[in-house]
């Protein structure tokens, strides 16, 4: 039998369509985009890269996300792991759920242990990049069983805002935000298409919240055509849930290796707040990158690369 023949009655027989995409030369995912569904109908995309043998390493990706962050991080990795992508839904190849103000970050944790029960991941290092920690908790809380590491990458244990720039006044206009874009759809659509993409807001982010020598203007440029390419509706509705979130319980009954990488730089989710999570968790290993903005995995890739296979084999099971 034919290895891709093989591989298709594998994903068939765990319930897992696939479908190829157009891979660009810097593209490092596998050309398989792999669909799971939810028990409640949803439909969420994976993206893979590495040996299938290999440990597995689930990234649960921040918000308006879908991997542009860690395309520099893919290949190092994949030296030592399997790695799995989870587009939430209506991130990158999923598609917009019906009802995005429902959307709980108890379905994204529910999602994520779907794709760990498909793909048959035993165990994997769950990295939470930005409000995808507060995902890994969640995760942790509902399928304790199903998560062997956790890893805090730039990622609050929830009430996100409370943090942001230093003040909560982003918090405070949130309920006009969703509002506006509840209501307004069309407007705020071509409003969001024309402003996210845009040249002043490349300048704004890049002079005020990214380490500008470190960060490659072209993955900024891809994150913005990312951002540009979801729902506003559903990105306000997220950042409501990461803002009511609160996954404080959780940290001191974390009982698995966990590692938080914090940038010393981080405006989005301050360094004292990312103390305050490492500190809670039992054991818990704390490494500061200084120069390090919120775009952690972006800005040094090669570094927490390293960081994430030391902290495996520092962990890894007896053979």
């Amino acid at each position: 039998m034919e290895k891709g023949a093989a591989l298709d009655d594998w994903l068939a027989s765990r319930h897992i369509r696939s479908a190829r995409v157009a891979v660009q030369d810097d593209d490092p995912w596998d050309p398989e985009v792999l669909e799971i569904r939810g028990r409640d109908g949803s439909r969420s995309m994976l993206r893979t890269a590495g040996r299938p043998d290999a440990a597995p390493l689930l990234i649960l990706d921040g918000i308006g996300c879908s991997g542009w962050a860690f395309r520099k991080m893919i290949p190092p990795l994949t030296q030592r792991f399997r790695v799995v992508l989870l587009h939430y839904r209506g991130h990158g190849q999923s598609p917009l759920p019906e009802r995005p103000w429902a959307l709980g970050m108890h379905d994204l944790a529910d999602d994520a242990a779907e794709a760990i029960r498909s793909l048959g991941l035993v165990q994997p290092i769950v990295l939470g990049f930005s409000m995808g920690f507060q995902v890994a908790l969640e995760l942790y809380k509902r399928h304790r069983p199903l998560v062997g590491m956790l890893v805090s990458l730039a990622g609050p244990s929830g009430r996100v805002l409370s943090s942001f720039q230093g003040t909560d006044m982003l918090g405070h206009l949130l309920p006009i935000l969703r509002a506006t874009a509840r209501f307004a759809d069309d407007w705020t659509l071509r409003m969001w298409q024309k402003v996210v993409p845009s040249n002043a807001l490349k300048w704004f982010g890049l002079q005020t919240q990214l380490n500008a020598q470190r960060i490659e203007i072209a993955d900024f440029e891809f994150y913005l055509r990312q951002m540009a390419r979801l729902s506003p509706e559903l990105f306000v509705e997220m950042l409501h849930e990461a803002a009511r979130h609160a996954g404080d319980d959780i940290l001191a009954r974390v009982r698995v290796p966990c590692l938080v990488i914090a940038g010393g730089q981080d405006r989005f989710v301050p360094l004292p707040t990312m103390r305050q999570v490492a500190f809670a968790i039992p054991g818990a290993e704390w490494v500061v990158i200084p120069e390090g903005s919120h775009a952690l995995p972006a800005e040094f890739p090669s570094e927490i690369a390293e960081h994430l296979v030391r902290f495996a084999d520092q962990h890894a099971p007896p053979p």
